[in-house]
């Protein structure tokens, strides 16, 4: 899985994958681990997510910055161009 955050400059983002942590990243950043999911993780799901901290948009505004997720290469999250607060979350099944 990848978890993606673009922009330039910096900005904290918070995540959670196969590790967790909130740093100020440097932008693009870019984060690829592997997820092993135990039974029940398989059965009930374990919480993928990227939240970033705002960066200027094109027009001047503050928004967050864009994020993705992807699992296998193919895009399964993201928080459209920056216009949803929430970040980007997946919820992973076996």
């Amino acid at each position: 899985m990848t978890l993606e955050v673009e922009g330039s400059g910096k900005v904290a983002v918070m995540y959670n994958a196969a590790s967790s942590g909130f740093e100020e990243q440097s932008l693009p950043w870019t984060l690829t681990e592997t997820v092993e999911l135990t039974a029940a993780e398989q059965r009930v799901g374990y919480l993928v997510t990227a939240v970033p901290g705002t960066i200027t948009a094109a027009d001047g505004s503050l928004q967050q910055a864009p994020c993705v997720i992807k699992v296998d290469g193919k895009k399964v999250a993201d928080n459209d161009a920056g216009k949803n607060p929430k970040g980007c979350t997946f919820t992973i099944k076996g």
